[in-house]
């Protein structure tokens, strides 16, 4: 560079270059804390709500007063992910569907821990984009085949209403 440019472009160009010359590790480290801070910043962006976890809790001490059983037919593609050796909440996710609500709470309580034979997963969702429905829940009972994949044994549905009667527990009655 000739005496014109360094003019031009300032005594800070020089320096800069110069500190980057001499310190690669510190320019290195600063580089590090910055895809740090983002890396962080980016996980605080999908932290859950506050009171999310209240609100999910308070969704599993709710009581049930009914369920509905949903008909196998209504939930094939959930048929095919079991077969094709999916886990007990993938396959409980895709029996309830893309979630569009405030807080989702899954539970999954097995028989035997190390090789469990049967699976119970419970999907309760609250704060759905219904005007009738605040919450509802979906109850999936799973066994094990001889293959080692699972199949669905139940399915139960039940609705906790925004209005109406009871919207201190589920039901298995339609909103109003």
């Amino acid at each position: 560079m000739d005496n014109a440019e360094a003019r031009r472009r300032g005594p800070h160009h020089r320096v800069r270059r110069e500190v980057a010359r001499r310190e690669p590790r510190a320019r290195r480290a600063i580089l590090a804390v910055g895809s740090l801070a983002s890396i962080v910043l980016a996980m605080g962006a999908f932290a859950p709500p506050t009171g999310a976890a209240d609100a999910s809790l308070a969704l599993l001490q709710l009581p049930v007063a009914g369920t509905r059983p949903v008909a196998a037919e209504d939930y094939r593609a959930a048929q095919e992910v079991a077969k094709r050796g999916g886990a007990p909440v993938e396959i409980a996710l895709s029996i309830a569907g893309p979630f569009q609500g405030a807080a989702q709470a899954i539970v999954q309580v097995n028989e035997g821990s190390e090789a469990p034979s049967a699976s119970r997963v419970a999907v309760l969702r609250d704060g759905l984009l219904d005007d009738a429905v605040g919450s509802e829940r979906w109850d999936v009972t799973l066994r094990r085949t001889s293959a080692g994949t699972w199949a669905i044994t139940e399915v139960t549905r039940a609705w906790r209403c925004r209005r109406g009667g009871a919207p201190d527990r589920f039901a298995a009655a339609l909103c109003p």
